[in-house]
């Protein structure tokens, strides 16, 4: 069965209601065929009850078939399904001339037998089509009977291009979850490795300070004393590094986030435009990265955009980040901003401010406003207000579309 979620794509439910539709037609087309050839005598009761309950059969093992489908099984018992479906839409054709299970047939052959395989298959049902229709022929012109195997065929491959349709689209939304769960994972490990490293090299120098100064005690004072400072040294140059590396400033730069937030965006297909001004503060422009990691991780993860827009700019005595798309799903989960949250504490550290709301036209808008010091000199504060709204390109790095 179908599983519902907030991050379900609307294209999604379409195919979905679209294939539950085609199937639930195909079989009242079927039952009322073969009540209406009952009503002209052409069948008995006996061979109308066989006509739909295989009809209902045929149209359960294709609604099974496309649930398994819709979860990634390719397993032995899809096989089993499809060949039901012939078996049974082969003989409600034999019995009472109802060629819309058949075209049921047809769409999930195209969806378990692949290559020279299906084609077989497809070739065999509409041979078995055309034959099964004359020999029933009744004085029907022949344009008529040739007529339904058309239909058939054309109604396979149109239940067919649905049921495809979404799968591809459940197999796109969940690789576009994993894709983010894997930025925050490959995070993780970076961070880990840094750790690692720090710590690492750090632990050793100092061993080798202490292992000397302990050889010069008795020897030594002097240089002694010299190791010892020297490993007063490491130990706060270390202390300063962890702080850092924990505190929560970004090992990338703003840079490197924004290329690495523009190369994801254009791995799926989501159009991005960005514009930028270069940071000079090294802990502005770090915590300007963990902004735009933070909240692309939450464009991708809790929405389906099609666009997104990335801004970095002066604004009188501070520097503004925004970032805004579409593609916003409604939900009441608090939880989901948990990220943001501990935004809003960093940037609260260095007196700044976020806000984060959901705008009309289904648009979500993140604004960090941080006071902003340069390399030497504040930012100018007669800052004329017809630029203050502007973006300043980078010198040497225009604005980038894609």
């Amino acid at each position: 069965m179908f599983r519902w979620s907030r991050s379900t794509a609307p294209g999604e439910v379409a195919a979905v209601v679209g294939v539950w539709l085609l199937v639930t037609l195909m079989l009242f087309l079927s039952v009322g065929q073969a009540g209406a050839q009952r009503l002209q005598e052409n069948l008995t009761v006996p061979v109308e009850a066989i006509c739909d309950v295989l009809s209902v059969v045929v149209a359960g093992c294709y609604l099974r078939l496309a649930t398994l489908f819709d979860r990634g099984l390719r397993g032995r018992e899809i096989q089993v399904l499809m060949w039901i479906q012939v078996v049974a839409s082969l003989v409600v054709l034999g019995l009472g001339s109802a060629w819309t299970m058949l075209a049921l047939a047809l769409a999930a052959a195209l969806l378990v037998a692949v290559g020279r395989r299906g084609l077989l298959v497809v070739a065999l049902l509409c041979a078995a089509d055309v034959a099964l229709l004359l020999v029933k022929s009744d004085g029907t012109p022949v344009a008529a009977w040739l007529a339904i195997p058309a239909t058939v065929f054309v109604a396979g491959c149109g239940l067919y291009a649905v049921t495809w349709l979404r799968i591809v689209l459940h197999e796109l939304r969940r690789t576009r979850e994993e894709m983010a769960r894997a930025r925050v994972d490959e995070e993780r490990l970076r961070i880990s490795r840094e750790l690692h490293d720090l710590l690492g090299r750090t632990l050793v120098a100092v061993s080798l300070r202490n292992e000397a100064a302990l050889r010069l005690l008795d020897s030594d004072l002097e240089r002694c004393r010299a190791q010892l400072t020297a490993l007063r040294s490491l130990v706060i140059d270390g202390q300063a590094r962890l702080r850092s590396l924990t505190s929560g400033p970004a090992l990338i730069s703003l840079d490197d986030e924004l290329a690495s937030a523009r190369e994801l965006f254009d791995l799926l297909g989501v159009r991005v435009e960005i514009a930028a001004v270069e940071v000079e503060d090294r802990v502005v422009d770090q915590l300007l990265a963990a902004v735009v990691r933070e909240t692309v991780t939450n464009t991708l993860k809790h929405g389906r955009p099609t666009w997104c827009r990335i801004g970095i700019q002066r604004q009188s005595a501070a520097i503004v980040a925004t970032v805004v798309n579409n593609g916003v799903v409604p939900s009441s989960d608090d939880g989901a901003h948990t990220g943001l949250d501990g935004i809003r504490v960093r940037v609260a550290a260095l007196h700044g401010e976020v806000s984060a709301e959901a705008v009309a036209g289904g648009q979500f808008r993140v604004v960090v406003r941080i006071p902003y010091v340069g390399a030497d000199s504040p930012l100018p504060q007669d800052e004329e207000p017809a630029r203050a709204g502007t973006t300043e390109p980078l010198a040497g790095r225009p604005a980038v579309r894609s």
